[in-house]
């Protein structure tokens, strides 16, 4: 946790006015943070923090690299990081939820961590489904073994699948790919 205490901004002694802040996400911010997604990344986060009288308004921007797992083969993806989010921090005594675009402070608190704003827009930042660009640059190893059923055994079952819709045999060759699916397990 000691990591993340440099993500903290003391607002409460600095002027009105804008303010920059610069944090290095690495390895050990993901560990910090308690990661599971992420394999590792190379990013800059810049800060710009606006001091106003009953509001702080902050621009997060981030740059660089992220590395996770590919959804098909498992293989290392290097992703782009490149996204530009603003946080508003408002002031009061109620207790407030964060609703994703203003935060809410109590007026005694003197001080904000953006570690977790970061990381969270950090996977924002990333696509939702994380493969490579082409199925050729997947690790072909590893798509042959998630493989349960070969393009030739694919075709014998897709072919006499097109002919039955037509004649209305759907529940013949239903049972014809259960026992399909069957013998090869028995095989396997």
């Amino acid at each position: 946790m000691d990591a993340l205490k440099s993500f903290g901004i003391h607002f409460k002694g600095l002027k009105a006015g804008e303010h920059e802040f610069e944090y290095k996400l690495d390895k050990a911010f993901l560990e910090a943070v308690g990661d599971e997604e992420l394999v590792d990344v190379d990013v800059v986060a810049s800060v710009l923090m606006t001091k106003a009288a009953s509001m702080l308004t902050f621009e997060v921007d981030l740059d660089g690299i992220a590395i996770v797992e590919c959804d098909r083969c498992l293989d290392e993806l290097e992703y782009p990081v490149e996204t530009s989010d603003t946080l508003y921090v408002k002031f009061s005594e109620e207790e407030i939820e964060f609703d994703g675009e203003v935060m809410w402070l109590n007026p005694a608190d003197e001080e904000i961590n953006l570690a977790g704003y970061i990381y969270e827009s950090l996977l924002l930042s990333l696509p939702y489904q994380r493969v490579h660009e082409s199925l050729e640059d997947c690790n072909q190893e590893m798509i042959g073994r998630f493989s349960i059923v070969s393009q030739e055994e694919f075709n014998e079952i897709a072919e006499p699948k097109e002919q039955s819709m037509a004649s209305g045999e759907s529940g013949q060759m239903l049972a014809a790919l259960k026992r399909s699916l069957e013998e090869n397990e028995k095989k396997n």
